[in-house]
């Protein structure tokens, strides 16, 4: 979020020398996080195996081998095609967890946890450069916060009465399904609109000097 600040202020134009610069710094950053993060990780669960796999579930992902690769690829994937395409994290990442074994209770928790640091992150700089709209913001955010409540509540009640979690995947299956229909429909519809408006779609832009924010 820092170098989201800091790019296009004096010094780190984009494309200058400072910003790639930062570029480069997050990348190291973000490389040395997840080393040294897996390598916690891998190192908390041989300790458990080896005291008889305490505390260690049976679907745990054990951060070593196949395993290991398989998680920092999807992560890696993921999370850029999340940035690209402008999904959600958690419609990424759900699924992929789920087909490595993780349950969807689970999959689910984990998928909105790693989204919760990016979205704070995005509200964030969107008001710091002015291009929030607190009262669309706060009223989308009201009505997310009582169907998220509703539908925790709601699949809390199903699931402990059938001892089943089937409908995490139902409206896991449900969201990516809208979402196939719906992306293709409505970023057709918004070209269509800027081709009849008289803008080329097919050019590409030069991204050092597109706006940094």
């Amino acid at each position: 979020m820092g170098i989201s600040f800091l790019r296009g202020t004096p010094g780190f134009e984009k494309c200058s020398p400072g910003d790639w610069s930062l570029f480069a710094a997050f990348i190291i950053v973000m490389t040395i996080f997840v080393f040294v993060g897996t390598k916690l990780v891998a190192h908390e669960q041989a300790l458990k195996r080896e005291f008889n796999s305490i505390n260690l579930a049976k679907n745990d992902l054990i951060f070593e081998g196949a395993t290991l690769r398989m998680v920092l690829a999807l992560g890696f994937g993921g999370g850029w095609v999340a940035g690209a395409l402008g999904l959600g994290g958690g419609v990424i990442f759900n699924p992929m967890l789920m087909s490595l074994g993780v349950p969807p209770k689970v999959s689910s928790a984990t998928g909105m946890y790693m989204i919760t640091f990016s979205k704070i992150a995005t509200c964030t700089i969107y008001f710091v450069n002015g291009k929030l709209i607190p009262d669309y913001a706060i009223w989308i955010a009201c009505w997310s916060m009582l169907g998220s409540v509703i539908g925790l509540r709601g699949a809390n009640i199903y699931m402990a009465k059938s001892e089943r979690q089937s409908i995490i995947v139902l409206f896991l299956t449900i969201v990516l399904a809208l979402s196939v229909v719906g992306v293709p429909i409505f970023g057709g519809l918004d070209l269509k609109a800027a081709a009849e408006g008289g803008k080329n779609i097919l050019a590409f832009k030069n991204l050092c000097l597109a706006h940094a924010h």
